[in-house]
């Protein structure tokens, strides 16, 4: 942005909040600096607009946003930088960095954000590359030393010494980051981690580029998905020659690999499944290991793992592998019950056919065959209760009553896409303001394909008062087709209670720094509370509120509901084990300076689970958690899990909707956010440390001390 010009940003937005009749005079001074002139705009523009995230931005827009917030973000850290001697103090030094990084952070997210859900590829294009440029500068801002002096200097001063609570966490926790960029290395070797973070964090927009944008598609006759569900053929697209459309996407490739009875077809759909992004990040996913283990090396870590472990609950890759390998041991008697049960009944179904294993295009497959059987659970059955609207009126009506909220849908709000939802969360008390929430729920081409909350605005305190958060939900659940609405899986039910739980830890947050804002936990403890709300679909009571048949409005029946419970620990080796497979082979992966990805996977596979990899796939190019800030961390899903249960069996079991026992999880967990230690909150709502007690009980294996 030249000096004395608006910039292309302010330009766009200033012109549309006009067309809006939002009355701007006085904004168009571009030396007002960009938290100040964000903060006027939302003044100016409230009640039209909510919150500082502008979704009708042009490509050129999108770049202007992270080109300004990277030359705002950049004067502040040269003035912070400058701070002379003996001036270091709180006022110039911390408060600057808190500042600037709360209050812009909204604009970064928005540059970065519309890549996953706009439905304009320019602009999706476009905000990869902001992305990338705001990677690079992140990178850049952690390898400032001039920087990393002025915290350090302050860090020495009484004043700094004297600091309780969240500042003192800061001080430190800048300082503890600095010094795992290197800061504290001669300066060929700062520069050699510079070069590699950069590198990492383009490949790593590269791969999850590649994965969104994957166009792969199957076309099938209807003879050829006999079995799959009418309303899954319904959202295939029929081509001239009279074939059905199958498009990687998880409404479509998970009902049919589950229901359709001919064989050859699944096996061709697994195979283009799990080769996705085969020939574009397979290379990309090599090369990041390799970067990975050069840049743990640099800092004087043995391996990446190790590096990435050091800050985490688990602590050491050591740790992970032992307790990755004993539950893996523990669940081979339930697997070799399970495999058996899956064997007979492919034989019974394949007769001379039958070639004695179940393969990948087999498992999910028999797996519902089995629970037919043995549960006489009919998931088609059961979806009919779970209409998208009932599903989402009474997820919303739970987390209100057991969190003390009350959330209120705006009406025409300014959003990216017109099926996305936007609601204000009140706190049901006193009435006050706490936060917002996005809910977009339906596949598009270009979106992001998977389920995940995406924090846009970080809880914290800035100059202007408490900024409130704002996090978006994505999911990819299946649209209404004709006059019959959306229906849900009770396995999308359970997703939909998971995500929405991250999207609740954001918004109940009340830290005083966006640093510990929300998810800003441990990496391996962050899914827990999620977890812990799954257990919610599994609750009769909780059934009741969230479910209505779509012809009928009778509430799913007590016998369903006896069978979704029986049938809920159905096949948990053969499915834990899956788990065990991608866990173990990220910590391998990243316990090495180099690896051949889909040779590394099949032998994991082949030493933990009895399900052969489909020779010629390799769906490491397609798991997207490797290069998206999952790396030798995923084995937090298991880890956290062990927590999740302790907290749902020691505070909810048999009182799921209990205010006292939900807003002292909002409390002691959610609104703390990573302001503590993980541990010190799970100490504090449990009143002791958590145990493995629960967790075991949950996977059918025997109770055993923590």
């Amino acid at each position: 942005m030249s000096e004395g010009k608006l910039s292309a940003y302010r330009q766009e937005v200033l012109q549309r909040y006009k067309e809006a009749g939002v009355d701007v005079t006085g904004l168009d001074d571009p030396s007002i600096p960009l938290e100040e002139f964000e903060h006027r705009l939302l003044s100016h523009a409230k009640p039209r607009y909510h919150n500082k995230h502008r979704w009708d931005l042009s490509p050129a827009g999108v770049k202007a946003l992270a080109e300004e917030v990277i030359a705002r973000t950049k004067a502040v850290l040269d003035a912070v930088a400058s701070v002379p001697e003996g001036k270091h103090s709180w006022d110039t030094v911390m408060a600057p960095l808190a500042e600037v990084s709360g209050s812009l952070a909204p604009l970064w997210n928005t540059a970065e954000f519309v890549a996953h859900v706009s439905p304009d590829p320019e602009v999706r294009e476009a905000s990869t590359e902001a992305d990338q440029m705001l990677s690079a500068f992140r990178v850049e801002v952690g390898m400032r030393e001039d920087v990393y002096k002025a915290v350090a200097a302050y860090a020495e001063t009484e004043e700094a010494k004297k600091l309780t609570g969240e500042k003192k966490r800061l001080v430190e926790r800048m300082l503890r980051d600095f010094k795992r960029n290197g800061l504290h290395l001669p300066k060929e070797q700062r520069e050699k981690i510079k070069a590699l973070q950069q590198e990492m964090a383009k490949l790593s927009i590269e791969f999850q580029k590649n994965l969104r944008e994957d166009k792969t598609a199957l076309y099938f006759t209807k003879e050829e998905l006999d079995g799959v569900p009418e309303d899954v053929l319904n959202m295939l697209t029929p081509t001239p020659e009279g074939k059905l459309t199958v498009l990687m996407q998880y409404p479509i490739i998970y009902p049919l690999l589950k229901y359709c009875k001919v064989e050859e077809t699944r096996k061709q759909v697994e195979y283009a499944f799990n080769r996705r992004c085969i020939d574009t990040n397979t290379p990309i996913l090599e090369k990041l290991v390799t970067l990975r283990a050069q840049h743990a090396e640099v800092l004087g870590f043995p391996t990446h793992a190790a590096y990435i472990l050091d800050i985490r609950m688990a602590k050491t890759p050591e740790n992970v592998m032992t307790f990755l390998k004993d539950l893996s041991k523990k669940l081979d008697p339930l697997v070799e019950k399970e495999m058996k049960s899956l064997l007979a009944l492919k034989q019974a179904e394949k007769g001379k056919d039958f070639d004695g294993k179940i393969n990948g295009w087999d498992l999910r497959y028999y797996l519902t065959r089995s629970e037919e059987r043995d549960f006489m659970i009919d998931h088609n059955k059961i979806k009919e209760y779970f209409p998208l609207d009932v599903v989402t009126r009474g997820l919303l009506e739970i987390y209100q009553r057991l969190l003390g909220l009350r959330f209120e849908e705006v009406t025409n709000p300014h959003v990216w896409h017109p099926e996305v939802r936007l609601f204000n969360v009140y706190n049901a008390a006193d009435n006050a303001f706490v936060g917002q929430f996005y809910l977009d729920l339906h596949p598009r081409q270009g979106k992001y394909s998977h389920a995940a909350c995406f924090g846009l605005t970080p809880s914290c305190v800035t100059k202007y008062g408490r900024q409130f958060p704002v996090a978006a939900m994505v999911a990819n659940f299946s649209r209404p087709v004709g006059d019959k609405p959306a229906l849900l899986s009770h396995d999308e039910v359970r997703t939909f209670y998971h995500e929405f739980g991250h999207v609740m830890h954001q918004v109940c947050s009340t830290t005083e720094f966006d640093e510990f804002a929300g998810t800003a936990v441990e990496r391996d403890f962050v899914e827990a509370p999620s977890q812990m709300l799954e257990n919610w679909v599994y609750e009769k009571e909780a059934l009741a509120i969230m479910s209505e048949h779509y012809r009928t409005k009778e509430k799913l029946p007590d016998e369903l509901i006896h069978k979704l419970i029986a049938a809920r620990n159905a096949n948990i080796g053969l499915l834990t084990k899956r788990q065990i497979v991608f866990a173990l082979f990220d910590q391998l992966l990243h316990t090495r300076s180099e690896a051949k990805t889909a040779e590394l996977y099949e032998q994991v596979s082949r030493e933990v689970t009895p399900i052969p990899v489909t020779p010629g796939t390799n769906m490491t190019a397609s798991f997207g958690h490797l290069a998206g800030g999952y790396d030798a961390q995923y084995y937090g899903y298991l880890y956290s899990e062990v927590i999740s249960d302790d907290m749902f069996a020691s505070r909810f079991a048999g009182k799921i909707l209990d205010p006292e026992a939900g807003l002292a999880y909002r409390k002691e967990i959610l609104s703390v956010g990573g302001s503590r230690d993980a541990m010190d909150s799970i100490k504090a709502f449990l009143g002791r440390e958590p145990s493995q007690e629960a967790f075991l009980k949950q996977k059918g294996l025997a109770s055993v001390s923590a």
